[in-house]
């Protein structure tokens, strides 16, 4: 899957497309949307794994339940 590919299936979601650059390593890929008042962002994978992810992959990150930590 491509960039373009993944942003586009995150915003029919309802979703946007994040990336991050923790410490000038890797990119990473997150997804983020507001539910009320606070933003929620959704950890999906490294950008240099996004070619391996699939639609499905990607919709069930979306829609699974946050975990309580």
């Amino acid at each position: 899957m491509t960039e373009e590919e993944a942003r586009a299936i995150m915003y029919s979601h309802g979703w946007s497309y994040k990336e991050r650059k923790p410490r000038q390593k890797a990119k990473y890929l997150y997804a983020r949307r507001r539910q009320g008042t606070k933003t929620v962002e959704r950890y999906i994978c490294p950008l240099s794994r996004l070619d391996r992810l699939t639609e499905a992959e990607l919709v069930a990150k979306l829609t699974q339940e946050a975990t309580d930590q």
